[in-house]
């Protein structure tokens, strides 16, 4: 592949006239980390403090072209002895440029947004088409899962991102594409959205969950934050393919106008609202959810999910009208239902006592999520029975959410236990007293392990816990440091101690 290529499909940019006559230099790769970069790669420069630093470097190492915004190429002119390429933004380019080195995709591509149920959705999407025979894989927060019909023929590239980056992102594709995975789901981060990694993918369907505060150390204001996830429909989503929309959700109106304005096609669904997936009649038991699924002008009755928690009913019609969205029949999506599982750290239940208490860890890290977390289990808590959470907030995030959590547990939960999530480089005592200025029945226990134990060894029959804001994660974060911890694990171990499983 030469430079002309790729000048040629990012269709943008400009180059210093005194290189214009090596476009067919070839390239080897990209990369847009100095430190990994390799002789013959092109270099494309993020936006940041040290970006000329990082040229110096890249160029040292071996890079033989620089993509740039007009700022670092201006001031960078002359100093390098390779051609700059010039252009409005370096992020867009460099998924340009990922999608042409590597062009393959899966047939089916799916992605679903919004601040709570992402991961769930990609879950059962992945599960669903699994159920159909189809070769599938989801991407997100809990990393990469395949059905059991796909295999990989080479290892993807891994990423703590719930969307990868752009380089990272277009190469996995095009890996599980050569491994013949037909079918392919992932979770859209605003992160990712605002930073252009997911874009020219090739998506046959998208979706939108919900929105509630999160983030806003990043994007600053609720406003930004709901036009980073619009991007998903606005600019990755072709014109003529479906989106999904929560009808419940607030942000509905909004985002059907900007969606319809493009001439898009909606399907929406929903519990409150006559959408065109509908859930009604719920019915809750101690393990499951019954509820009738109405699908445009078909009803199913009486269908049953072995989930917990109502909201799953939402997350599960999300991906019911990906699946349906892509073709498949609404009869045999509507017979893959009652084989779904929950998604690891989501409203999982992992452990009860002898007596019969339930324990149940989920990721709920946001004001939105932790209410209705909690309004979903007390549905479950018999009369008798008392509601349980032990929970903390992150540190170096928005410290707006911290207040508002402790004022939804001291609401919606008999029993609180304010603790330790992942600090970073925050106090954690000062952490934890955010909270409390709105939650003042709660036990302050830092040790999060201690903590855990101290609500499970006080459970009477018929309590439910909830350990909430970790769910998946396998590690907590202290100052520079990760220090193993799972709360499934430490569950499992404490109910080892003398509360019987």
């Amino acid at each position: 592949m030469i430079l002309n290529d790729l000048v040629h499909h990012i269709g943008q940019g400009v180059i210093d006239k005194q290189f214009l006559n090596i476009g067919t230099l070839p390239f080897t790769g990209l990369s847009q980390d100095s430190r990994l970069v390799k002789k013959g790669d092109v270099f494309v420069v993020i936006p940041c403090d040290q970006a000329k630093t990082h040229v110096l470097d890249a160029v040292k190492a071996g890079a033989i072209a620089l993509i740039a915004e007009s700022d670092v190429a201006e001031a960078m002119q002359g100093k390098v002895p390779v051609p700059i390429l010039s252009v409005t933004s370096s992020r867009k380019a460099l998924t340009q440029a990922a999608s042409l080195l590597y062009p393959k995709q899966p047939e089916v591509i799916v992605a679903v947004t919004g601040t709570n149920g992402k991961s769930s959705v990609v879950t059962f999407v992945r599960q669903i088409w699994q159920k159909l025979g189809f070769s599938a894989v989801s991407l997100g927060t809990l990393g990469v899962d395949l059905s059991y019909q796909a295999k990989l023929k080479s290892d993807l590239v891994s990423t703590k991102l719930t969307t990868p980056d752009a380089l990272s992102l277009h190469q996995n594709l095009d890996s599980l594409a050569q491994s013949n995975i037909t079918h392919c789901v992932f979770e859209a981060s605003s992160h990712g959205l605002d930073q252009y990694r997911l874009h020219d993918v090739k998506l046959s369907a998208a979706a939108f969950t919900n929105l509630s505060q999160d983030h806003l150390d990043y994007h600053e204001t609720m406003e930004a934050y709901f036009e980073a996830k619009a991007k998903l429909f606005m600019d990755v989503l072709p014109p003529d393919k479906m989106a999904i929309l929560n009808m419940d959700s607030p942000y509905f109106s909004s985002l059907k106008a900007m969606i319809l304005g493009r001439g898009q096609k909606i399907l929406s669904y929903g519990v409150e609202q006559p959408a065109d997936l509908r859930a009604q009649n719920i019915h809750l038991t101690s393990d499951q959810i019954r509820f009738d699924l109405t699908i445009q002008d078909k009803t199913w009755a009486g269908l049953t999910l072995n989930l917990v928690g109502a909201f799953q009913v939402e997350n599960v019609l999300c991906a019911v009208g990906l699946v349906l969205a892509c073709g498949a029949p609404a009869s045999k999506i509507v017979e893959a239902l009652p084989y779904l599982c929950s998604a690891p750290g989501r409203m999982e239940l992992v452990g009860k006592t002898y007596q019969g208490s339930s324990i149940f860890i989920d990721y709920a890290h946001t004001p939105d999520a932790l209410s209705r977390a909690l309004e979903a289990l007390r549905k479950h808590v018999a009369n008798d029975g008392r509601l349980k959470v032990v929970f903390g907030c992150g540190g170096n995030r928005d410290a707006s959410k911290r207040a508002l959590m402790g004022e939804i547990a001291q609401k919606l939960a008999d029993d609180i236990y304010v603790t330790d999530d992942n600090p970073r480089d925050e106090d954690p005592a000062f952490i934890r007293a955010q909270i409390l200025v709105n939650c003042p029945r709660a036990q302050e226990i830092g040790d999060r392990r201690q903590a855990m134990r101290t609500a499970m060894h006080t459970m009477q029959p018929h309590d439910v816990l909830l350990i909430a804001g970790k769910g998946h994660e396998q590690g907590q974060i202290i100052g520079d440091r990760i220090i193993p911890f799972d709360d499934r694990t430490e569950v499992q171990a404490i109910l080892k101690e003398g509360l019987k499983v």
